[in-house]
């Protein structure tokens, strides 16, 4: 609620952004196993090859790195509220003597209890700053290629139930501004967010000719998955699997002729590949 207007400048004057370079998505195998191997056997007239699965059903990657991306979300809001705890309470609206160990759970429980309530923030915080964080929880999804509603699913759970009646409700009610205002016209402010990233990263990061502001307009439109990006690398998860698929393989039966053995018959049969590309 109102503390957010202090982590945004926070986020956005303190943190340096971090780049990386596009990778395109790992190519997936097109041939079946069935034909790979019926490929190095001597043809003979009677034997059929398996030249295309009956059905290639592979997937990508799509949600390979939402675990690891919500792990970094978590981190960045227990940072965030340490922050918060930090400011002076005539700021933060925090009372600090009832956020003690011993009775956080506590709060937390009668906080969840008593609202969601309708707050009396500004509105500028309700209906610009709230929104905007839901676009911060929407870029994350849509950047590990998750669709528009999909993402706004992710807004939701994680504007809801990570922040408003998890972590601030360890030191205020819920705000039902919060929970339909964050998620709701934040992701429609993040697809918006998401197609001008799309456009300046294909400019070579450049924003009216300026890398400078290019990357700048980046991090703000996307800050954390530049945050992310730092936290991974601290952890030594900056290198994760780069690729996974699964792909439905089909065999029809066929005879294949050996020298000295004669005919054999091969039966039908189906089979699932995965694959993992590091």
């Amino acid at each position: 609620m109102l503390t957010r207007r202090y982590f945004l400048l926070s986020l956005f004057f303190c943190c340096f952004p971090v780049w990386s370079q596009i990778q395109s998505e790992p190519t997936l195998p097109y041939n079946s196993l069935a034909y790979s191997y019926l490929a190095n056997i001597q043809p003979s007239m009677d034997m059929k090859l398996a030249a295309n699965p009956l059905a290639d059903q592979s997937q990508p990657p799509k949600y390979q790195g939402m675990v690891r991306e919500t792990r970094n979300i978590g981190i960045m809001s227990l940072g965030i509220m340490a922050i918060i705890y930090a400011l002076p309470e005539s700021i933060s609206k925090w009372d600090r003597s009832e956020m003690t160990f011993s009775k956080l759970g506590d709060n937390w429980v009668q906080n969840n209890k008593d609202g969601p309530v309708w707050d009396q923030d500004e509105w500028q915080l309700n209906y610009i700053g709230h929104p905007y964080f839901g676009a911060v929880y929407y870029m994350v999804a849509r950047n590990q290629g998750l669709t528009p509603l999909e993402s706004g699913g992710y807004s939701f759970l994680m504007s809801t139930f990570l922040w408003e009646m998890g972590i601030e409700a360890l030191a205020e009610i819920p705000s039902k501004q919060d929970i339909i205002v964050t998620p709701l016209i934040g992701s429609i402010v993040g697809e918006a967010f998401y197609t001008w990233e799309q456009r300046i990263q294909a400019n070579n990061s450049k924003l009216l000719g300026s890398r400078f502001l290019g990357k700048s307009t980046l991090v703000f439109l996307n800050p954390a998955g530049s945050l992310s990006a730092r936290i991974n690398r601290a952890l030594g998860d900056d290198k994760p699997t780069s690729g996974a698929y699964s792909q439905l393989i089909y065999s029809p039966a066929y005879q294949r002729f050996e020298p000295g053995v004669g005919y054999s018959a091969e039966p039908e049969w189906i089979g699932i590949k995965l694959g993992f590309q590091f």
